[in-house]
């Protein structure tokens, strides 16, 4: 009773249905027909890493301590500036292949995001995005290294940053596809060797290349391109090689750590929270912020005449042939700079430049906010209107409990924001009017994720309720017919199952066993 769980990040229904439906994905198609679809909910926040973590580890941020491609320290003193730092792994919580591995089970793990170092697993791990590059120990075990370098020579973990963000900017699909494909060739080929000469009981692998293309391409992929969805006939490729492999007992869970829309519009929520007075900037940032301000003002003019697509034309050749020098107010402020806030009267603020691909933002909020002035907040943010559809354009507002009990929780008060589809959260300063319309769709992260269940004991043709990515490691726990060791954030997907296993006292001595296992 084996289980392979394939990822692929950011992969949307809103992409795959259509896809389906002209016949370009067999595979994708017959895992629909004969096993269970549901939405898969990614909301807090739909972000690479903390989701993929969440995916792992059916827990959420407080028990992980993965809540962004950064870690925040905390202020130890008032007014003094936080610091920042890129956090490559979770603090916290088994994920499924620890548990996996406690039980004995042999396991792949190959290319999860936030998992390096990789973990000590009973098999083979590769990690995966965050990884800082092929030149460390990447495998575990890291004798595996070697064999990875013989069989894939030139393997990738991701594209090349300088490269990729050029065929970006270049607007060119060509390129930029070519080489997702080149590196997603070696992935299946690593996935390929492993399956078939190292014996395992679980496999879990992660495809990231839908999102490389997805950002950048949202429009031409949409469009059904021919050259622009060349990436999902490979992942459709690979899926029937590994149903290829199955037998009737084993089961096959197809993930996404979030969904994706196109966006064309933007809110700028720190300009915002610098208007309400919650984000306090030093005298020495003013002057940056108001060279800004004009240069948004002259974006905006040249959009309102028509000459914003082409100016972007021109930026876009003159960066890709280097010739672009970045000048600090030609394009607004990329990003916060902490060390430029002032701490003792900010409030409110958004430290992160994560939210603006990742389709949301998370307001960090000063202890020393009222309740009283966090309701204010709440209320003005929901009466903001879309400036096309006057509709409002925040879909949903969470807060701090969203993320859990736990070691990791955090120590400030937060709010979590989710725009409607079409908008995203940018974190510049000085464009007064809030938003801006580029007029062309790019990708953005959205909650609404993939999950598709197949094999042994698994309903056929089910589309089942909305789950939430916390549940599918109990439910991944339940196919291979293993109790739960502790409890979860998540639950056990029942509905997905043909019909339930006997939970009686076999199952309960089982999990005492085990936890006498993992305490020991």
């Amino acid at each position: 009773m084996r289980t392979v769980i394939f990822g692929v990040d950011g992969l949307t229904y809103r992409i795959v249905h259509p896809m389906i439906e002209r016949g370009l994905l067999p595979n994708f198609q017959k895992v629909s027909e004969q096993g269970c679809e549901a939405i898969l909910e990614s909301k807090y926040p739909p972000l690479t890493p903390p989701a993929w973590i969440s995916l792992s580890t059916g827990m959420k941020p407080a028990k992980h301590g993965v809540y962004d491609f950064w870690e925040y320290e905390e202020q130890h003193e008032r007014g003094v500036a936080r610091k920042s730092r890129v956090q490559t792994h979770r603090k916290g919580s088994k994920a499924i292949w620890n548990i996996l591995s406690d039980y004995g089970k042999q396991v792949i793990v190959i290319n999860i995001p936030s998992t390096y170092p990789p973990d000590p697993v009973n098999g083979v791990m590769v990690s995966g995005y965050m990884t800082p590059s092929t030149n460390v120990d990447f495998t575990y075990p890291v004798s595996f290294k070697e064999e990875l370098t013989r069989v894939v020579p030139e393997y990738e973990i991701d594209l090349e940053t300088i490269t990729y963000e050029r065929m970006k900017v270049s607007g060119k699909v060509g390129p930029l596809v070519d080489a997702t494909l080149r590196m997603t060739e070696k992935r299946i080929k690593l996935l390929q060797h492993l399956m078939k000469e190292h014996p395992w009981d679980f496999c879990y692998i992660a495809f990231i290349g839908s999102d490389r293309l997805q950002h950048p391409i949202w429009e031409e992929i949409m469009a059904l391109d021919p050259q622009a969805i060349e990436y999902y006939r490979m992942l459709d490729d690979a899926l029937g090689r590994i149903l290829e492999q199955l037998g009737p007992d084993d089961t096959l869970f197809i993930v996404s750590d979030h969904g994706f829309q196109g966006h064309s519009t933007y809110f700028d929520i720190n300009e915002y929270l610098y208007q309400k007075g919650l984000l306090v900037m030093n005298e020495s940032f003013e002057a940056q912020r108001r060279k800004a301000s004009r240069a948004n003002k002259l974006r905006q003019f040249a959009s309102q005449v028509g000459l914003r697509s082409i100016a972007r034309k021109v930026k876009r050749s003159l960066k890709t042939a280097n010739l672009w020098v970045q000048q600090d107010s030609g394009e607004g402020l990329d990003r916060p700079v902490l060390d430029d806030m002032d701490w003792e009267r900010t409030l409110a603020y958004v430290p992160s430049f994560s939210g603006f691909q990742g389709g949301y933002a998370d307001i960090f909020l000063s202890p020393a906010m009222s309740a009283e002035q966090q309701a204010e907040l709440i209320e003005d943010l929901k009466s903001q209107v879309h400036p096309k559809t006057g509709k409002p354009f925040i879909e949903a507002i969470y807060t701090t409990e969203v993320f859990g009990e736990g070691p990791f929780a955090p120590r400030e008060p937060h709010l979590l924001l989710l725009p409607t589809d079409g908008v995203t959260f940018r974190v510049t300063l000085g464009n007064e009017r809030l938003w801006d319309d580029l007029g062309k769709a790019f990708g953005s992260h959205q909650k609404d994720g993939v999950l598709y269940a197949f094999g042994g004991g698994i309903k056929k043709g089910f589309k089942a309720p909305n789950a939430e990515i916390y549940d599918l490691v109990p439910t991944v726990l339940r196919s291979m017919g293993l109790p739960l060791p502790y409890e979860f954030d998540g639950r056990v997907l029942d509905e997905l199952f043909e019909e339930q296993k006997a939970q009686g006292t076999e199952s309960g001595l089982a999990r005492r066993k085990l936890k006498k296992l993992l305490e020991a």
